[in-house]
């Protein structure tokens, strides 16, 4: 007999194995909520309970190092968010400096650039805008005393002039407002016209006005103040010349001006107080 066991040991192990699962499912199957189990079945539970806590035993620390890599992996995500955000907001403020830095080296050569001028320093502290966000005027704050009609500039160029004074602040009105009127003078050939703001709510340009054929104005020529009229100095930058559309059968050009200054961007300007006095 043992003999026989010997020899069918792998055969009855087997047996063993498809047979006590099967015998759980059939007893389970057939027993309802609350009824007491079969000394067969506490048997095959009990051993089945044993391999399944063997498992559990050595399957838990793979399973606590997986979650813990977890853990740590986003521990170590957060980490990483947090000096990036960080490095940004140092990045936004070097940027600022830098920017600042340069309005602040340009201002500084401004006497220098104009040294026949008096200049007053003056901060913007308000803008109106269309509906399309153009700059249709700015309020300035001056470290001096202003008049109306005084030329306003910024490192770009010519901004426009004084319109209103109130007491600490004043109106300017840009360029590109219909009702400013600069006499101009062109770079390359001497051109005289005078440029005249259009007033629109999605851009800046201005329009130079009488200019004929004759005076050969082209796209891309820079267009600077005369003197002329006693308001405006010689040769502070207005803009250049965008466009140049000869009428048929009509003596002058339409020609557009695109100013030199961003008005957008515009933050310290200077008023030139002494044009008048020269």
């Amino acid at each position: 007999m043992l003999e026989l066991l010997k020899r069918h040991r792998g055969k009855i192990t087997a047996l063993v194995l498809v047979a006590v699962p099967l015998l759980l499912m059939v007893s389970s199957a057939g027993a309802s909520v609350g009824q007491s189990t079969t000394t067969p079945m506490r048997w095959a539970g009990g051993a089945l309970g044993s391999v399944q806590s063997g498992m559990t035993g050595l399957l838990h620390p793979v399973t606590g190092w997986i979650g813990g890599g977890r853990r740590g992996g986003s521990e170590e995500e957060e980490r990483l968010r947090a000096e990036v955000e960080q490095l940004r907001e140092e990045n936004a403020r070097l940027v600022g400096v830098l920017q600042e830095n340069r309005r602040l080296r340009e201002l500084v050569g401004m006497p220098t650039r104009y040294p026949d001028f008096e200049l007053v320093p003056a901060r913007v502290i308000g803008r109106d805008v269309t509906p399309f966000f153009r700059v249709v005027k700015v309020r300035i704050r001056a470290e001096g005393s202003v008049e109306p009609r005084m030329p306003v500039v910024s490192s770009e160029g010519l901004v426009g002039q004084v319109h209103r004074v109130y007491e600490g602040y004043a109106d300017v009105v840009l360029l590109s407002d219909p009702r400013s009127r600069v006499d101009a003078i062109s770079q390359r050939n001497r051109a005289l016209g005078l440029v005249e703001g259009l007033g629109h709510e999605t851009d800046y340009l201005a329009e130079v006005s009488y200019l004929t054929e004759r005076d050969e104005v082209r796209p891309g020529d820079v267009m600077v103040t005369s003197g002329m009229g006693g308001i405006f100095p010689r040769d502070l930058l207005i803009g250049e010349v965008r466009e140049v559309r000869p009428q048929k059968g009509a003596l002058l050009q339409e020609v557009t001006l695109e100013p030199a200054v961003d008005f957008a961007r515009l933050e310290e300007v200077f008023v030139i107080t002494n044009v008048g006095r020269r």
